[in-house]
């Protein structure tokens, strides 16, 4: 029934815009770029207000008044130190601040968060929280929550190359890095579930590379989100090679695990001496998340963190949570954690506003509204459109039903 109204309102507010033209109608790039799904379990976005205004409001006030924001990070090296300083910059722009405390590897680093409440944010991998004590894994997950997914680090396992595949690894010297770290942490968890029981050897990565070269060891693991340098200068038709690991033939020994776990490749484009072109070595990639602990609502440190959340997010989607070899979308869910509040609302409300472009433009389109001569104009007149659907009094989450 709105259909005739709509089309008139349209076609009044693209008359009042100069320059119509014939050209095809382009989707404004900078809004609504995310497809991200509103939780179904997030309050109705139409009634939650920004943030945005609150910490622009806070932004007014002397920095000295507002502590800056510990993030605890810096495992996967100079990779973690570029998204700690987009992290800072992301701050900056709304004028807060980030001080950074190195990572002491993930078992740790939770530890640390859940314990010390001094500690604002912690870069984690999911897997984490499955080295803890058993008394504190119980109630871990519900003390612990999430803003958004970072860059996952995928397994490599680099080994003589008569080791074809991870079971061949069953009583081999390998070498699964110093205690407490990462490829510690998840070769421990795998190999265990898997059943596998190599030698282990745990070395800094400099000396493990240098048993493996004079065969003190068969094989070593590593985890990083990007290009190993050390790995790519590996000789090509050597005696060593990245061992395949099939995601599909480890899950359901992996159990409950295989959650914090997705497919990877390794491509000959990023290991030209170990992977033939043409035939990408499978492996599996650790989630990793940007974890806070589950303050009550209302209190001092909830709000903070809120805050923490709208800044970031402003500059979130722009891609810099993004690594050259290995994008993450912040959005996606991670499996067995669960989201903090505030950052399902942030995400309803931008899916809300990519389902109101989407309608706009189906809007347009379809009924043969005048095409518009660049964005800025489109840009008015989806505005305005906003306007009038908000004084018509009309639920914005129902346009695309109204125009069927």
């Amino acid at each position: 029934m709105f259909r005739p109204v709509w089309l008139l309102v349209a076609a009044g507010l693209c008359l009042s815009l100069e320059g119509c033209s014939n050209e095809v109608p382009r989707t404004v790039a900078a809004v609504g770029q995310t497809t991200a799904a509103a939780p179904t379990h997030a309050p109705p976005v139409s009634k939650v207000p920004s943030r945005q205004a609150t910490v622009s409001q806070q932004a007014t006030v002397p920095t000295r008044e507002k502590s800056p924001f510990i993030v605890l990070a810096g495992g996967d090296g100079l990779a973690d130190d570029l998204l700690v300083a987009n992290l800072a910059t992301a701050l900056e722009r709304n004028h807060l601040h980030l001080r950074l405390e190195r990572s002491k590897g993930p078992e740790r680093d939770l530890l640390t968060l859940l314990n010390n409440p001094d500690i604002d944010v912690a870069l984690i991998p999911t897997d984490a929280i499955e080295s803890l004590p058993r008394r504190v894994r119980a109630g871990a997950h519900e003390r612990l929550r999430y803003l958004f997914r970072v860059p996952s680090q995928r397994l490599h396992i680099l080994a003589r190359i008569d080791i074809t595949n991870i079971y061949d690894l069953n009583g081999r010297k390998i070498d699964i890095g110093q205690p407490g770290s990462g490829s510690y942490l998840t070769a421990r968890l795998i190999f265990d579930k898997l059943g596998i029981k190599p030698e282990f050897t745990t070395s800094d990565q400099a000396t493990a590379f240098q048993h493996l070269h004079s065969n003190t060891i068969q094989g070593m693991v590593l985890l990083t989100s990007e290009t190993s340098k050390e790995v790519l200068a590996f000789e090509p038709g050597g005696a060593y090679h990245l061992v395949p690991i099939s995601f599909e033939t480890i899950a359901s020994p992996l159990e409950e695990l295989i959650v914090h776990y997705a497919p990877s490749q390794f491509t000959a484009e990023e290991y030209p001496n170990l992977v033939d072109h043409g035939h990408p070595t499978d492996t599996i990639a650790v989630s990793r998340v940007l974890a806070l602990r589950n303050w009550l609502e209302g209190n001092a440190h909830y709000e903070r963190l809120a805050d923490f959340n709208e800044a970031l997010s402003t500059y979130l989607f722009e891609g810099f949570l993004k690594s050259a070899d290995n994008g993450t979308n912040p959005a996606e869910q991670a499996l067995g954690w669960k989201r903090f509040r505030p950052t399902e609302i942030l995400l309803a409300r931008r899916a809300q506003q990519a389902e109101e472009h989407r309608a706009f433009e189906e809007f347009t389109g379809a009924q043969g509204t005048c095409p518009l001569p660049d964005a800025a104009a489109r840009e008015r007149l989806y505005n305005d459109f906003l306007a009038w659907r908000k004084a018509r009094g009309q639920d914005p989450s129902s346009a695309g039903s109204d125009m069927r």
